[in-house]
């Protein structure tokens, strides 16, 4: 029984069972999907490999068994073992301008709850601006990069998503975290796992350049962990004690400063449930 366990635990990231939840249509969307024993960070190389695309509509993934440089939003280190969590890139280029893509961090974290609950049984909360939790621990985070040239406006979404982890010793995360094995009691098949988030970002793709966040703004309302609560928010040269009311129309925090009304936006704005 344990050394299944153990076999289970060490299952690789394959392409073929990746690809068995996506759709043909969305299948042939897809230019590339390249996994990597060991990798930098999926999000560079899905960079690089994006500046390669030559048509306009297609999209690529880049998966790693680990990150030796994942980071997190502000250029934090997101840590990476090897084996045991999905860390994934998905790029493409949009038409949308870069204001036209406020509110898609929060858009991508709708997405990806909403994918995975059937398969989990338990809708995963959102906090704003960018990371996912269970149980109100820490069980991901998703990182998006933007830019502009003369294709348009490349867009490239990097998630982190905590499966089978279990050992707390060995990292160095500062605050309370989970996964799915440990907050369920079970293992699940990462290739799975694997195949509905690259979903999810497909799904966000054509959803968001349709509609923009509104489409997801409701939904988050509904996955939104600091909603109704009491918070710290930290600013470079400031602090805020006060509510979290909501979300704005383009994925700005809503927080209430003892009746006086702030509109937060993602930058460099730490916050934290009192």
């Amino acid at each position: 029984m344990l050394q299944k366990k153990m076999i289970k635990k060490r299952q690789l990231l394959n392409k073929k069972d990746i690809l068995k939840i996506l759709s043909e249509e969305l299948k042939e969307s897809l230019k590339e999907l390249t996994i990597f024993e060991e990798i930098g960070s999926t999000n560079d190389e899905a960079k690089t490999k994006l500046a390669e695309i030559k048509n306009f509509n297609d999209s690529l993934a880049i998966f790693a068994e680990q990150q030796t440089s994942g980071r997190g939003r502000s250029g934090k280190t997101w840590e990476s073992p090897a084996k045991v969590n999905i860390y994934v890139s998905y790029g493409w280029y949009s038409s949308l301008k870069l204001p036209d893509l406020e509110g898609l961090s929060l858009a991508s974290g709708v997405e990806i709850s909403n994918h995975l609950d059937p398969i989990i049984g338990e809708s995963v909360k959102i906090k704003w601006p960018n990371d996912l939790f269970l149980s109100e621990k820490k069980m991901g985070g998703i990182l998006v990069e933007t830019s502009s040239n003369k294709k348009g406006t490349s867009i490239v979404i990097g998630v982190g998503l905590n499966v089978l982890m279990s050992d707390k010793k060995e990292n160095s995360i500062d605050q309370d975290w989970t996964s799915l094995s440990i907050h369920f009691g079970k293992d699940y098949d990462r290739n799975e796992i694997a195949g509905l988030m690259l979903e999810a970002l497909f799904h966000l793709k054509n959803n968001f350049e349709s509609n923009g966040f509104s489409h997801y703004k409701d939904r988050f309302e509904e996955l939104n962990l600091l909603k109704n609560k009491e918070c710290l928010a930290t600013l470079k040269d400031l602090s805020l004690k006060g509510l979290v009311e909501g979300i704005s129309e383009n994925g700005e925090l809503i927080f209430n400063e003892n009746g006086k009304i702030h509109r937060l936006r993602y930058g460099d704005v730490s916050i934290r449930k009192i």
